[in-house]
């Protein structure tokens, strides 16, 4: 996948947030890290990001 500028970054970035409605800035640079590790791949860093938001929701709770 072809780099994305900063612009394209912060909107793939916000869409992500918003399709799975999360909120903050710890959120922000885990999307963004995943996205760069993944070379920007939506489906790739969709799942990582839903088992990495599940992970942290089962430590919370125990």
């Amino acid at each position: 996948m072809p780099e994305l500028d900063s612009e394209q970054q912060k909107q793939f970035i916000e869409e992500m947030m918003t399709k799975n409605e999360l909120k903050g800035a710890s959120k922000k640079r885990l999307i963004r890290f995943l996205a760069e590790k993944y070379q920007w791949d939506q489906q790739r860093v969709q799942f990582k990001l839903k088992r990495a938001t599940l992970a942290e929701r089962y430590a919370q709770s125990h």
